[in-house]
């Protein structure tokens, strides 16, 4: 047991550690999902989407998100392709490894203003992928991204002054 201790952040500094570290662990193995396969970041986001007319080819807005039947239902793409789930793999591990990083030394100004700054990236993406891109539906699947990406900001911002001196 005093072995798997070195590989843990302390008890001494309060719980945001042990919430940092565990979101880290989290974020490891979601990012490990990604890169092993589609389903569940297919549960995160809506799915199928078609061409949203009028606009150009390479416009981040082109597409909308599709009806389950009709003529949307045809033409509909998945937007979860391999590329997609491997970028949010790594974008995911990254994020992992920062938190951890921050979980075993919180003092530090600049290990801590990352860890809030993938709370916050995290945070910004769920928001507009909801609010703007509509690929988001609010939902049992996107509740765990949304607490964590906003809990973690707003618990790290609060605790500041308590942690870094």
């Amino acid at each position: 047991m005093e072995s798997l201790k070195a590989y843990i952040p302390s008890g001494e500094k309060g719980y945001l550690p042990y919430y940092l570290y565990f979101v880290g662990v989290v974020a490891i193995g979601n990012a490990l999902q990604n890169l092993s396969t589609l389903h569940y970041t297919r549960r995160i986001y809506n799915g199928k989407f078609v061409p949203n007319h009028g606009q150009p080819d390479d416009s981040t807005t082109v597409v909308k998100p599709a009806s389950s039947t009709g003529k949307d239902a045809e033409k509909a793409k998945d937007q979860i392709t391999p590329l997609a789930a491997r970028l949010m793999g790594i974008y995911t591990f990254l994020a992992g490894v920062i938190r951890i990083y921050a979980s075993f030394r919180p003092e530090d100004p600049s290990l801590y203003q990352l860890g809030i700054w993938t709370h916050v990236v995290a945070a910004t993406h769920f928001t507009s992928e909801l609010l703007v891109f509509k690929t988001i539906k609010f939902s049992g699947p996107q509740i765990f991204p949304f607490l964590a990406a906003y809990g973690g900001a707003t618990w790290m911002f609060l605790q500041w002054g308590h942690y870094v001196q």
